[in-house]
């Protein structure tokens, strides 16, 4: 072992050298599918299928490293190729001097592409890989790697679910949000949107009925409101006990959400599928966001993830992680979460599970509806290979026809 691993700070001011010596050897590229039945919708997508890009990094001491790349469309194919011809080929035989200093180097392409969406998914599956890999040759957890010896803590989960069903009514969406409540969840978080105000707030009202006042309730809008729309929500949402509306408006309505954040007093929870800092930054700045809400594998993996809690930490917010793929995203977001106290809770997704029933039992196990993780060598969960489908130079959907998922 002969090169340098350095792990920096949340401030950047300090570096914690590794054992000397790793390479970039193989940078693997899986794809994992699930059939999701078009049965289950939100305000803007029908749900037939969902795909998750996975990256594996073996170093050149052979220990590999699982990370997950943000993918959210019909098909995986163009992020497969982009990884393929423009990340993988910058870094494979590379030394790693530093992990921050590999994610300088990927992002600084997206300057001349314009590409920032998608190089930063990419970069996220390659950055949580780099710290799997890191905390395993220091035999102790990926969350202890970021935190320099800071005590873990119990992680605060909500579960997220109360989608539409087609020829599903209140009874099955009842029985589904009293099902998480009873099996320990403290906090729900359910869809609204895709029908008129009347019938969507019967739906709100049917879930409070079913879970109780003494569990919290967030309400996700999928960007399908606009103010007039949210002022006749807002009494009921008060008077519903909602905690927090993820995604109210349209990205780009930032006076909106100043409007009901700031001026309203209801907190808005954004953006699951941004990772620009400076936008993040820009929110802040005008209190347009009362739960900053972030992906660590669509904003640039582990690294991003610290700057962002560091950034919200400085605005006096708090930050939420999405989780919305597989168990592997789970553990990236449980590992962050528990070593930054300021991490108000993470997405535990009841519809988007792949992979979950290969997670170790007692990381699912809730204990006050948070998540103790314990022990565990690197993030804690190697993707079974068997589950998922390699492409070293193909596509996922190359001459087929993906299915059609956007309402």
């Amino acid at each position: 072992m002969n090169t340098a691993f350095i792990v920096y700070d949340k401030n950047v001011e300090k570096a914690n050298f590794c054992e000397d010596g790793v390479r970039i050897d193989k940078l693997r590229i899986y794809v994992a599918e699930a059939e999701l039945g078009g049965r289950a919708y939100n305000p803007r997508i029908l749900w037939t299928r969902k795909q998750a890009v996975l990256i594996e990094v073996v170093d050149s001491d052979g220990v590999c490293g699982w990370g997950e790349c943000w993918t959210f469309d019909q098909s995986a194919d163009a992020l497969v190729r982009f990884i393929q011809t423009e990340v993988r080929p910058a870094v494979l035989g590379r030394d790693v001097p530093s992990i921050e200093g590999v994610w300088q180097e990927v992002w600084s392409n997206s300057v001349l592409s314009g590409r920032h969406g998608m190089t930063a998914a990419a970069l996220s599956g390659l950055d949580c890989a780099l710290w799997d890999i890191l905390a395993k040759r220091q035999g102790i957890s990926t969350g202890e790697a970021m935190s320099r010896g800071a005590p873990r803590r119990p992680v605060p989960v909500y579960a997220s679910g109360g989608l539409y069903l087609k020829g599903g009514g209140l009874a099955e969406l009842q029985a589904e949000m009293r099902g998480h409540k009873l099996e320990g969840y403290r906090c729900v978080k359910m869809k609204i949107g895709a029908l008129d105000f009347d019938q969507d707030l019967e739906r709100v009202r049917a879930v409070r009925e079913a879970v109780g006042r003494e569990t919290g309730l967030i309400v996700d809008a999928v960007y399908s409101l606009d103010r007039a729309a949210a002022e006749r929500w807002l009494p009921e949402w008060h008077a519903l006990g909602v905690e927090a509306v993820q995604a109210p408006f349209a990205a780009r309505d930032w006076d909106s959400m100043q409007w009901l954040n700031r001026d309203c007093g209801m907190p808005v929870m954004v953006f699951e599928a941004e990772s620009r800092y400076v936008i993040f930054r820009a929110l802040l700045e005008r209190q347009a966001i009362g739960v900053l809400q972030f992906s660590p594998i669509a904003v640039g993996g582990v690294t991003a993830s610290l700057a962002l809690i560091e950034l919200a930490e400085r605005f006096g917010c708090q930050t939420s992680l999405q989780c919305s793929s597989t168990w592997l995203a789970e553990m990236i977001a449980l590992q962050i979460a528990c070593v930054n106290p300021s991490v108000r809770h993470v997405e535990m997704h009841r519809f988007h599970t792949m992979l979950f029933e290969y997670a170790e039992p007692a990381h699912r196990r809730l204990k006050a509806g948070c998540v103790e993780l314990g022990d565990t060598q690197g993030v804690g969960f190697a993707v079974p290979q068997s589950c998922v489908r390699e492409f070293e130079v193909g596509l996922p959907d190359l001459a087929t026809n993906s299915k059609s998922f956007y309402i």
